[in-house]
């Protein structure tokens, strides 16, 4: 919806593009910097949230409770302009002449973006899946430069950073970097079957 406004050319759609894709430049390990002072017990969450100081301040770091929804937060934040300017690229690929002639059968401008741009852009939305899905699975930096390793998440990245170094070095660890790999190659896999199905 954020490519969509900005594909309209709204006014300062140029300002938006530009604050959008700042994150993107940033890698995961300076956002992760970032975000654990502006967490932290005098940050600026804190301070907007009212909870200024070391003594009021909401423990995020350590609270397990939360550290979902922190993490799930900041990588958005990270890839949300990413992700738009795909679907910015896509957008712009899709025939002018298929808007004309929805607007000229009558359809409504959500109507014409639900039954004509969205399926336009299905190779758009294959590509965005498989990035989003490698993203996911590469979620080790910023979870360990904000948590380190007791942030009580099982996610692959941790857990065979876990298994390999340190005192519990062990086998697990070259195991789960295999399922990893498998993991991070099926999206692939997936993507180039589904674009060579479409060539044939």
């Amino acid at each position: 919806l954020l490519a969509y406004q900005v594909d309209r050319r709204i006014r300062g759609h140029k300002i938006y593009e530009s604050i959008y894709y700042i994150p993107v430049v940033l890698s995961m390990a300076v956002i992760g910097v970032i975000w654990r002072f502006m967490l932290g017990p005098t940050g600026l969450v804190q301070v907007l949230l009212g909870y200024p100081g070391i003594e009021d301040a909401i423990p995020i770091f350590g609270n397990y409770d939360i550290n979902t929804y922190v993490i799930l937060s900041i990588a958005s934040w990270r890839h949300i302009g990413y992700i738009m300017l795909l679907y910015l690229a896509g957008l712009k690929s899709v025939d002018p002449s298929l808007r004309e002639a929805a607007a000229i059968d009558g359809a409504t401008e959500w109507q014409s973006f639900r039954k004509v741009v969205l399926p336009a852009m299905k190779p758009v939305n294959v590509i965005i899946i498989v990035i989003t899905v490698i993203e996911s699975l590469r979620a080790f930096d910023l979870v360990y430069i904000l948590y380190g390793t007791s942030t009580g998440w099982p996610i692959l990245g941790m857990l065979v950073f876990q298994n390999i170094y340190g005192q519990s070095a062990s086998m697990l660890g070259a195991a789960y970097a295999v399922i990893l790999l498998i993991l991070s190659i099926t999206p692939i896999v997936f993507y180039l079957r589904t674009v060579f199905r479409e060539d044939q």
